[in-house]
């Protein structure tokens, strides 16, 4: 696994030693602009963490990495608030006192919190502005990287502390303080440069400690003092553990409550692999029934000469309609249908061993399976969007995904081929709705085995 460091100003990589026993700094890059100056602007953000993670791979291999990112809380948003009944979760209320304390603002942030042991009911928040998350994710992912772990510094060096403690990061005699306190977190700087000394408090609810210089230049049980490798040791020690943390890469929520992760789990109904005999009798019932009843109609119509001209009618007028389709509105027939027949074979209740979905193709273990084209609605939508922002939505549903990306022509306009492969099944529904939802891109064709994964094969044509 990789340990990266995240600040206002630079992007340091560390590794594992040849004996995995320790790790050390591997590279170290400054961004050519402070991040805390180009939050709101995407478009900079994504090229200046891009051309970052471009210097490193000219010295570190970068690609197929695990990787651990911890963001320097310059870069983010804190607060602490008491847990109030008069709000049915306690989410509900973190989103409306940040809209209470940032206004519009917090729209644009996306929150974790978390609650320790004790103080009970004392919730910490923290926000990332969501262009500096994604583009994070965004990046790191081209590179090659699959991030595991976003974890803000304070989560880091606050984890193991006694509620007298600080976790403390020196640079000259300008100091840091982080503290789960017995009111809840705290976070706090200190300057005793000059001839004057300056406090400055950033988030807590109790009163700045006094402290004098010379408690910090000496030994003091009090203050535990962190460097950036003493950070990343940490935070692979946590890991190895499996210790909870707060993580910018998961869901955002309430993530860890009394000290304990709190998870959401996910229930399925597990499918039954014994005959049953009753749902089969009534099957061939009603198929017997359905058969009768079509036959008494046919019989009743069979006189009629009309029947063979109305027909001829009906297939004249639907070839003078598929003349008048655009290529791309027939690509977008298509791919309804491919997401119909998908949707089909992962509503079904048996055991999916291997599936192929494609415009002119619908086998389920290894089974050709019979699909009405005009049983679905097509819905057009007016809406498009670019390759990159569509990998921002889908990164956001499954933050595992792994893609190619082909460049190709479609209808005399650049398009792009992209491959999609997941390491699990219970994500794709969201990622073809979402893809749905623009008139710009096809869902081509979907394959799953166990051996191979699920691969979804989707085209975006380029605007």
């Amino acid at each position: 696994m990789l340990y990266f460091l995240i600040d206002n100003t630079s992007l340091s990589v560390y590794n594992h030693s040849k004996n995995k026993q320790s790790l050390a700094l591997a590279d170290k890059v400054k961004f050519h602009i402070p991040l805390l100056k180009i939050l709101n602007n995407s478009k900079k953000l994504n090229s200046v963490i891009a051309r970052s993670l471009d210097e490193l791979s000219e010295k570190v291999s970068l690609t197929n990495h695990r990787t651990s990112i911890v963001i320097d809380d310059t870069l983010l948003s804190h607060s602490v608030v008491m847990k109030s009944k008069k709000y049915k979760t306690i989410d509900e209320q973190l989103k409306k006192e940040a809209s209470l304390k940032w206004g519009k603002v917090v729209d644009n942030l996306y929150f974790i919190s978390e609650e320790k042991k004790v103080p009970k009911n004392v919730y910490h928040s923290i926000a990332i502005h969501h262009f500096l998350r994604e583009k994070i994710k965004l990046n790191f992912n081209n590179f090659g990287m699959n991030i595991n772990y976003l974890i803000p510094l304070s989560s880091v060096v606050t984890t193991g502390l006694k509620s007298t403690q600080f976790a403390t990061i020196k640079n000259g005699k300008k100091f840091t303080f982080f503290g789960n306190t017995k009111k809840g977190f705290m976070f706090f700087r200190a300057n005793f440069s000059g001839t004057k000394k300056s406090f400055e408090k950033i988030i807590g609810l109790l009163d700045l400690p006094k402290i004098q210089l010379r408690e910090l230049d000496k030994s003091n049980l009090k203050f535990i003092f962190f460097n950036r490798l003493k950070i990343v040791e940490y935070l692979d020690n946590f890991i190895l553990k499996d210790v909870p943390l707060l993580n910018f890469a998961e869901t955002s929520r309430a993530q860890i409550i009394g000290g304990e992760i709190h998870s959401i789990k996910k229930t399925f109904n597990v499918s039954n692999n014994n005959f049953d005999y009753q749902n089969f009798i009534r099957n061939v019932s009603s198929g017997i029934i359905s058969i009768l009843f079509l036959a008494l109609i046919i019989s009743f119509f069979s006189d009629y000469k009309f029947l063979d001209t109305e027909q001829e009618i009906g297939v004249k007028k639907v070839k003078e309609v598929e003349k008048n389709l655009t290529p791309r509105e027939v690509a977008l027939s298509a791919s309804y249908g491919v997401v119909n027949k998908l949707k089909i074979a992962m509503n079904s209740d048996s055991q999916l061993n291997s599936f192929v979905v494609s415009d002119n193709a619908f086998n389920v273990n290894e089974q050709k399976i019979e699909f009405d084209n005009n049983s679905y609605t097509v819905t057009k939508s007016n809406t498009s969007a670019s390759y990159g922002e569509l990998l921002i939505k889908l990164f956001e549903i499954d933050s595992n995904l792994k893609f190619k990306v082909f460049n190709s022509k479609f209808d005399n306009k650049n398009a792009i081929n992209l491959v999609l492969r997941f390491e699990k099944n219970d994500s794709i529904l969201d990622v073809v709705n979402e893809i749905e939802s623009f008139n710009n891109m096809f869902v081509k064709k979907v394959s799953f085995s166990k051996e191979e994964s699920l691969h979804l094969y989707v085209t975006i044509i380029e605007s």
